[in-house]
């Protein structure tokens, strides 16, 4: 950790005071309205700016009919403009539904119908994209940046000064703020129900207990607003702290490190891929001098930690958590941090690893690991208009992570794998289920079974394993070029294995832990000329 004197941070409110996003940001605002809250694409915006922002896109909401319950989907790149409509919609009392813009087609299409969004905001590229997805359904007002007609209003329109200033609503800590769609595993995304306490409960959290944020720090995220991480750690971490951020537009990893120097940036927020891919960019003499001085996140490599943190100077701290669990539930003691483990549970939580039938596991013996909160309206509430898949996650009063993981003997936490058939690629968590539907639909399938398979960037790559139809060819540089024109980029395969059955148990399931077993030798790998071997 960088040398040099400790002056904490100037909190508005205290860790574990049930509270709201708009309290939050007026608080910040009346406390220090001129320090700068965040930086974008060379500007600056104060926290008094930031609630300018915010009153303005609520008045241009409300022009819209989005009153306290309504559903606002943003489907948008990182911007100001996320940041005003986020925290806009928060003080109408309005429920945030982020985005992946990454999403298309079928997915894309399930998200904002089943959100029953009552405003749909995207990227003007993206409106092509919306439009192909819905046809003539979705919802009432489409609202795109910078762009206009064919149904579309310009987003200028609404976020420009003049229309009549809308009134808060009042909110509530339990108040429902946002729904964001994550990895279905037997179905499609389920939409995890966060209430407005979370918000504040998490950025309290991170900033005041694990990045121990002082006054001359400076937060960094390229992680995307439209996923809890930047949400949560980053931007509400600023805005409880009084510590200004730096919001990149993208991540890049050969410009990462020159960024931080450029911005004075000393606490970034990681995914473990990003720490793997910054590792390999060639070596610089002056790799160590940059001002970070720790990077938190999850999903660090064992193997790459200590040469990471002493090529590049700073502290790697672990956490773990889902979109479920306030994006974290153990995090890694900044005191006492333990290489390959995920720390203790945080102020809020308790943790556990259970064995099938619900037994707590013994120290070293890997089970489930299992979630409950001690303080109310911490805890998502719950999957959007999915009450059976919510009782799953809930039964016996614990949630259930659907991860693999054990307690060792001195209360440290280690993650294993996933028991769900959901994969991990690049910070993005993707549903078996979604892709083999997908494939499922090409012509020349009879059947598939994707799964997960280690990258070399850790986490997961993606492998379809797949049955011909009786007869048919199939190409799997055709079938990859179907995928991409009806999914994510992310979620399109990178290794198709065609085989003429796929394992089976006697009621007919496929067997994935054995295709996972298996791994890509033998497939055709989209990232390599010759099939993988």
């Amino acid at each position: 950790m960088r040398a040099g004197p400790y002056e904490p941070a100037a909190y508005v409110g205290a860790l574990g005071e049930p509270t709201t996003l708009p309290a939050v940001l007026d608080a910040r605002a009346e406390r220090t309205p001129d320090a700068r809250f965040v930086h974008f694409d060379g500007v600056d915006r104060t926290y008094a700016e930031a609630v300018a922002g915010a009153e303005r896109a609520a008045a241009g909401l409300a022009s819209l009919g989005v009153a306290k319950g309504g559903r606002v989907a943003l489907m948008l790149p990182n911007s100001l403009e996320f940041l005003d409509l986020w925290f806009g919609a928060a003080l109408l009392g309005a429920v945030l539904v982020p985005v992946n813009t990454a999403l298309k087609g079928e997915g894309l299409r399930y998200v904002l119908e089943h959100s029953e969004a009552d405003v749909a905001i995207v990227d003007g590229p993206l409106a092509d994209t919306v439009d192909a997805a819905l046809g003539g359904g979705g919802p009432t007002h489409r609202i795109a940046r910078g762009r206009s007609g064919g149904g579309w209003t310009d987003a200028g329109e609404i976020l420009a000064a003049g229309h009549p200033p809308a009134p808060r609503a009042r909110v509530r800590p339990g108040d429902l703020a946002s729904i964001l769609y994550t990895s279905g595993t037997t179905g499609p995304p389920k939409g995890v129900r966060n209430c407005h306490n979370a918000y504040p409960t998490a950025g309290y959290e991170f900033t005041q207990r694990y990045a121990r944020l002082r006054v001359d720090d400076v937060l960094y995220t390229s992680l995307p607003l439209f996923h809890v991480n930047a949400q949560m750690l980053t931007t509400i971490g600023s805005l409880v702290s009084g510590v200004p951020m730096v919001l990149a537009p993208r991540f890049s990893a050969s410009g990462f490190f020159d960024d931080l120097r450029a911005h004075g940036a000393t606490v970034f927020n990681y995914i473990g891929a990003m720490l793997t891919m910054l590792y390999k960019q060639p070596e610089r003499p002056d790799d160590a001098q940059n001002p970070a001085r720790v990077t938190i996140g999850g999903a660090a490599p064992a193997e790459l930690w200590p040469a990471f943190e002493a090529r590049f100077g700073l502290e790697i701290l672990e956490i773990y958590g889902l979109t479920e669990t306030a994006t974290f539930a153990l995090g890694s003691p900044p005191d006492d941090i333990r290489v390959g483990k995920i720390g203790l549970p945080v102020s809020w939580a308790e943790v556990e690893v259970h064995r099938e039938d619900g037994s707590v596991a013994e120290a070293g013996e890997p089970g489930e690991i299992m979630v409950r909160t001690t303080r109310p309206n911490v805890l998502f509430q719950g999957y959007d208009k999915n009450d059976e898949a919510t009782a799953r996650a809930m039964a016996g009063g614990w949630f259930h992570t659907g991860d693999r993981g054990r307690r060792d003997s001195d209360g440290y936490f280690v993650f294993l794998d996933r028991l769900k058939d959901s994969i991990r690629r690049r910070g993005e968590n993707i549903s078996s289920y979604e892709v083999e539907r997908v494939v499922n639909s090409h012509p020349a399938v009879a059947e598939s079974a994707a799964v997960g398979v280690p990258s070399e960037l850790g986490e997961d790559e993606v492998m379809i394993v797949l049955v011909p139809r009786d007869g048919a060819e199939l190409d799997p540089a055709e079938l990859v070029s179907f995928c991409a024109e009806r999914m994510a980029g992310f979620m399109v395969p990178r290794y198709v294995q065609v085989r003429r059955e796929l394992p089976k148990t006697a009621t007919e399931r496929v067997q994935k832990f054995a295709l996972r077993d298996e791994g890509p030798a033998g497939a055709w790998d989209r990232m390599s000329p010759t099939p993988s071997t």
